[in-house]
């Protein structure tokens, strides 16, 4: 306990620390801080909503258009030559992104589609490359947040 005839010690140390380290100047520091942590996460909250809404809505063409005439071959999906032994015709229209995930995560078939097709088709789909058409739809429907 101190009495009014000793010195205020505290004071002495607020008196002495630079401006910017006063105690009112660091809660201020603190508030700003703190609202801009608030519009980060404001402004990348939106970015994931959509990303999950892109997954629904995006589709993977499977074989790409530029190799539509291509079969897909059962053992590893790549791409050959029509007609080839132990290969199937892609899908007749895209595949939706949402039945892609759900097949890959949850190993359900597409819709109308059997299983020896689906399993021919993810296999394609695993091996989609940066810059292949239905890349950026394989990609977001990875995303463990979908």
């Amino acid at each position: 306990m101190r009495n009014e005839d000793q010195p205020d010690i505290e004071a002495d140390k607020a008196i002495d620390l630079p401006a910017s380290e006063q105690p009112d100047n660091l809660r201020r520091n603190m508030l700003r801080f703190a609202a801009l942590g608030g519009a980060a996460v404001v402004t990348v909250r939106p970015g994931i909503a959509q990303a999950a809404a892109s997954a629904m809505k995006c589709s993977i063409p499977v074989p790409d258009s530029a190799n539509s005439t291509k079969w897909i071959r059962n053992s590893d999906g790549a791409l050959v030559a029509k007609n080839t032994a132990k290969s199937i015709p892609g899908p007749s229209s895209p595949l939706a992104g949402e039945d892609v995930k759900n097949s890959l995560r949850y190993g359900t078939t597409y819709p109308g589609y059997t299983s020896a097709q689906t399993t021919t088709w993810n296999k394609y789909i695993n091996n989609l490359t940066v810059g292949k058409q239905g890349y950026t739809c394989f990609a977001s429907v990875q995303n463990p947040a979908n």
